[in-house]
């Protein structure tokens, strides 16, 4: 249905639980933008080939023992259920990440091993809406093109505290990523 990330940008392929249901996930193919960061003391300006792709967990959810087949979804690495509620939030998903070098971004909490992902959050009628992205070099297309992959993104439950700590602008971010350096998140 889909391809693990690392082995390349996610073209995802329509759910189809019927023949005479299908949703598209065209909205979810990657794109590519380019991204000016400014010449600072330290480093040149560069135009940087930012590469956008989406995650499986954008649109589904975990799979339960109560769903069927047809509500299942895969990519190479893992098998989820179709939810009709992420799907339709994740239409969102490209008109809150291509102006993200205006959106706050921030690190996400519970990190783990090591790895270090980021969150920008949406907010309507009350419901956050986060999306969780991850940003690497993309050494095989050149040197100045970044992979951003979003990993996920849902609605908060209310109560809960914010997905995020600290602030970091998607320019460290890109300019981290192309020395191939973290940034290192607050405390």
């Amino acid at each position: 249905m889909g391809t693990n990330w690392n082995a390349g940008l996610i073209y995802w392929k329509d759910h189809t639980p019927s023949p005479a249901v299908r949703y598209s996930l065209a909205h979810l193919h990657p794109f590519i933008q380019v991204i000016e960061l400014p010449a600072t003391d330290r480093h040149p300006a560069r135009s940087v080939g930012l590469h956008v792709s989406f995650g499986l967990h954008t649109f589904t959810r975990a799979a339960e023992l109560h769903d069927g087949d047809d509500e299942l979804y895969e990519d190479n690495r893992e098998v989820r259920t179709f939810c009709p509620a992420r799907y339709k939030r994740s239409l969102e998903l490209p008109g809150i990440i291509r102006p993200l070098e205006r959106r706050r971004c921030e690190f996400a909490r519970g990190m783990s091993g090591g790895q270090v992902n980021y969150v920008t959050v949406e907010m309507e009628d009350g419901t956050r809406y986060a999306a969780f992205f991850d940003v690497r070099r993309l050494k095989k297309v050149g040197p100045d093109a970044v992979h951003l992959m979003v990993q996920s993104a849902y609605v908060l439950e209310p109560g809960k505290p914010a997905p995020g700590r600290g602030r970091i602008h998607l320019h460290a971010l890109l300019g981290h990523a192309l020395r191939g350096t973290t940034p290192r998140p607050p405390p």
